[in-house]
């Protein structure tokens, strides 16, 4: 049991993923109190922006999940709420009837002009304790760590030649059963 609890701790200590969650979920709290009089949550921001920086003309589901990082189903996921509210539109290509296209809407763009400093005020209570320049470089490393999404896109096979499932929400699907 000890050779367990030795490992478990060097994983808690030295694993990126954790640190990054750990950080993702302050950030996201300092976000998300000050966007619920709004009606948002820090996860919706993006997908907002981002539909956003496509125009009129709508991203179609599959561009936009690719720009978030994001899979399908977890971006419909978190379009629902937004289309409930008004803020985006979900509607068939007038090219490709298969293909669904997302919308910003005039609500969603006075939301995000309304927000906006909201937003910068989070961001300077964010820079001040860290200072511009760290914020800066933070930025930069986790660029490249976002980078590592292309290794990821491959599907790399694993060692019994299973693909990993990690991304995608769940366990690694594999044929040999986890023995445990």
């Amino acid at each position: 049991m000890a050779e367990f609890a030795q490992l478990a701790r060097t994983m808690a200590v030295e694993c990126p993923a954790l640190r990054v969650r750990q950080a993702s979920r302050v950030l996201a709290k300092l976000f998300d109190d000050e966007l619920a009089p709004f009606g948002l949550l820090s996860s919706q921001l993006p997908v907002i922006a981002t539909a956003a920086l496509f125009g009129d003309s709508g991203a179609p589901m599959n561009k936009l999940a690719q720009a978030l990082l994001m899979d399908r189903t977890t971006l419909t996921r978190s379009i629902r709420p937004l289309e409930r509210a008004g803020l985006l539109r979900v509607a068939r290509s007038p090219e490709d009837a298969r293909t669904k296209i997302v919308v910003i809407t005039r609500s969603g763009e006075r939301m995000i002009e309304t927000i906006f400093p909201v937003w910068k005020r989070v961001l300077e209570q964010i820079k001040k304790p860290l200072g511009a320049e760290m914020l800066t470089d933070l930025h930069a490393r986790l660029d490249r760590v976002i980078a590592l999404s292309r290794v990821a896109e491959r599907g790399a096979p694993s060692s019994d030649g299973a693909l990993s499932n990690e991304g995608r929400g769940g366990l690694r699907s594999s044929k040999t059963p986890y023995k445990g």
